[in-house]
């Protein structure tokens, strides 16, 4: 087996020192054939008394793990000594007590996966395997470096997870058992490492290239059961039945299989993730799914603030879950789908993309009648052919005008508003002289 390294690589790591390998990642990717990007490096010495070639940039990036990062030739690499840990039980991420070692064996067996323990000697041009990583490539399993894999460090449950999903390969029966039987071990994983795997895991699919990774990796979360200490609420969807002549799955599986058909675009897998999560809330209170998608918007805005998203994420996914039932029968008039549009043209394309997917999850419909143009499409292009200020800003007369025409305080922004909505609905009143007609018949300050 042969290991991608362009030569400039090779020639920097040789140059480091006699007992300098790559490890992990990059030597799994490339005997799979998959794209090889971080270059971890690990070796019997501190990073200190590496052979560092002129022009090499170095910065310690954990002292306490001795983890350098070096930088050649506009190429990054990744540095850290051979090194035991010790963990305190309860899974928390960081090690209690490291040891530097010169024993390649013993960093062999620190590590997560035996997939992710297998070294690559530049110098000699072969590949050192100390725990039949290679055979685990080639079988294409996930297998765990030890029994006490999850023991030792709870956020591997969620690793295992997506790097399965991410390679499409199996998990061994072994290390799945020992993760479901330590699934509580995540309980005690910080919110923000939670959050990244859970972000990585939903856009599997476009790692490697492996078709519906996201959806595998979502149902692997089930199987395991490591939903309960991840979102709760998604774990207590399971089970909840759905109207026989709309939907063919429970809820749970539902949101899995919009997360499926949603695409790769930014937020919209967690909305789609989340589109419905408010169903068994209004099932046990109401006795019904009506408004589900605003008790939606509501749940998605407490997970997303627990799991510590940004807030920018946070409104654009609740938007999303709340609105995505807008106009389901498309009897609504045409003058509110034109304000509707305008209000939400930011994120037009993402909606009508849920929307879609959210169809496609039911299991009755098909890709072509999903596809079809949707409604909020067909105006918006009507809107935008007929010249319609989408934007406030295209308006014919700004705020300042409004001010030179007596205009005061909430006053301007309130008229602004009003002729707003007027020229969105009929866009032929654009122009200057109606618009200020219009204004002339408006209170001018916040008074009258």
């Amino acid at each position: 087996m042969k290991i991608q390294l362009e030569q400039k690589s090779a020639d920097f790591i040789r140059g480091l020192g006699e007992n300098v390998y790559i490890v992990g990642g990059y030597v799994r990717n490339s005997l799979c054939g998959y794209k090889c990007t971080d270059i971890d490096l690990a070796g019997p010495m501190p990073a200190l008394a590496l052979n560092l070639p002129p022009h090499t940039s170095m910065s310690m990036v954990n002292h306490r793990m001795g983890t350098a990062q070096l930088v050649y030739d506009g190429v990054r690499y990744e540095y850290t000594p051979f090194r035991i840990e010790k963990y305190n039980p309860g899974g928390e991420h960081t090690p209690v007590q490291v040891f530097f070692t010169t024993d390649m064996n013993a960093d062999a067996e620190r590590r997560d996966f035996c997939c992710n323990a297998i070294y690559y000697d530049v110098h000699r041009d072969e590949i050192i395997d100390p725990l039949n990583g290679v055979r685990d490539v080639e079988q294409k399993i996930l297998r765990g470096c030890h029994k006490r894999v999850f023991e030792s460090d709870g956020l591997r449950l969620l690793r295992l997870v997506r790097l399965a999903s991410e390679l499409g390969f199996k998990i061994e029966g072994e290390t799945a058992m020992s993760a479901k039987k330590n699934s509580d071990m995540l309980a005690d994983i910080t919110c923000e490492r939670k959050r990244a795997e859970l972000d990585k895991i939903l856009y599997a699919d476009t790692v490697n290239g492996v078709s519906n990774a996201q959806y595998r990796g979502l149902r692997l979360l089930k199987q395991l059961d490591l939903w309960r200490n991840l979102i709760p609420e998604i774990a207590a969807s399971e089970g909840i039945e759905q109207p026989p002549q709309y939907h063919k799955y429970d809820v749970m599986e539902h949101l899995f299989q919009c997360v499926r058909f949603a695409p790769p675009v930014s937020n919209l897998r967690m909305a789609a993730l989340l589109h419905d999560i408010g169903k068994p809330y209004c099932l046990k209170n109401f006795g019904n799914f009506h408004g589900h998608e605003k008790c939606s918007g509501i749940s998605a805005r407490i997970i997303l603030n627990r799991l510590r998203y940004p807030n920018d994420v946070i409104e654009q996914v609740v938007r999303l879950c709340a609105l995505h039932m807008y106009d389901m029968r498309g009897d609504a008039r045409e003058s509110k789908i034109r304000m509707f549009v305008a209000h939400n043209y930011d994120i037009l394309d993402k909606l009508v993309a849920l929307i879609r997917a959210d169809r496609l999850a039911t299991g009755f419909v098909g890709a072509e009648q999903a596809n079809a143009p949707h409604r909020f499409e067909l105006v918006r292009e009507k809107m935008i052919s007929e010249g319609a200020p989408i934007l406030k800003r295209s308006l014919k007369i700004s705020g300042k005008d409004l001010a030179e025409m007596g205009f005061e305080g909430a006053a301007i922004s309130s008229a602004l508003d009003s002729l707003w909505r007027d020229c969105v609905i009929n866009p032929r009143n654009n122009n200057s002289e109606w618009l200020r007609k219009a204004a002339g018949r408006l209170p001018k300050n916040s008074d009258a």
